[in-house]
């Protein structure tokens, strides 16, 4: 009896240990997702006041908000790599996934891997063919993209903004686009040093002041919270796109010299 107990807990070891290694991603996914701050529960998307003839244009009706102050968008998330390769063009498409995340919340397209791949690849072709290049679109550019893919007729491109502001929109219902210099963000979760350049979607606030995002450079960025301070310190708009900025230009400096700016989309019914 003691020999057959022995035996059962050196195969019940061995069959822990062979599931560790087999699935250890997804364990140490889980892991990560579990250790993440609590955010508030995601809230429904706007949902538009029905007109009658004759009566004025339909307004986007705002997501209530807490009591408390808290708010998170129900933003879906995807990263920039939707398949997990974080090759070109995957690597240089932070802009483009932002916008579509935003555009499937205005839209309600529910979007899969397969559909988010493919508008990341539209995305691209736009851009190569109106400016060249795809790689570090400023927000005007990339707010053109948006109105150009998705029909929307207000895009704005607001500057020298503070948070203050950004949570005005969040309040209002509408998610926020914001260009980054990456590597002042400190997210342990980007391929070391992270981005000289970035863009994500901000889609709530904390009621202790925390920006939740969708971060769409990391598999993790779903919910994922930055302090105030460092989201605002690291908030820079690319001075200019393109592939490269010329010989001897240090990316990361180059791109704290870029004001602050964030990119609102608004619904074609409000």
């Amino acid at each position: 009896m003691i020999e057959d107990m022995k035996r059962f807990v050196v195969v019940v070891a061995v069959l822990i240990a062979i599931s560790a290694v087999v699935f250890r991603g997804q364990i140490r996914d889980a892991y990560v997702e579990w250790s993440k701050p609590a955010v508030p529960s995601e809230q429904p998307r706007p949902t538009s006041v029905v007109s009658r003839a004759g009566a004025p244009a339909p307004t986007a009706t705002p997501t209530p908000t807490p009591a408390n102050g808290a708010v998170n968008l129900g933003v879906q998330f995807f990263s920039q790599a939707p398949r997990g390769d974080w090759s070109m063009p995957w690597q240089e498409a932070c802009e483009e996934a932002s916008l579509i995340l935003v555009g499937a919340y205005w839209t309600g397209e529910q979007l899969t891997t397969d559909t988010m791949e493919q508008h990341i690849l539209a995305a691209v072709e736009w851009e190569k063919s109106h400016y060249g290049y795809y790689e570090h679109t400023t927000a005007r550019q990339t707010a053109d993209m948006i109105k150009a893919l998705y029909g929307f007729k207000e895009v704005r491109v607001e500057y020298n903004i503070g948070i203050a502001r950004i949570v005005e929109h969040l309040r209002a219902g509408r998610p926020v686009i914001v260009p980054l210099a990456g590597r002042l963000l400190g997210n342990p979760y980007y391929t070391q040093p992270g981005p000289a350049y970035h863009m994500l979607v901000v889609k709530g606030v904390t009621a202790d002041g925390a920006i939740i995002t969708n971060d769409v450079g990391t598999r993790h960025g779903r919910n994922l919270t930055y302090a105030p301070a460092v989201f605002l310190n690291a908030m820079h708009d690319a001075p200019e796109g393109g592939a490269s900025w010329g010989e001897g230009v240090d990316p990361a400096a180059y791109i704290k010299t870029g004001k602050r700016a964030i990119i609102v989309v608004y619904p074609n019914d409000e």
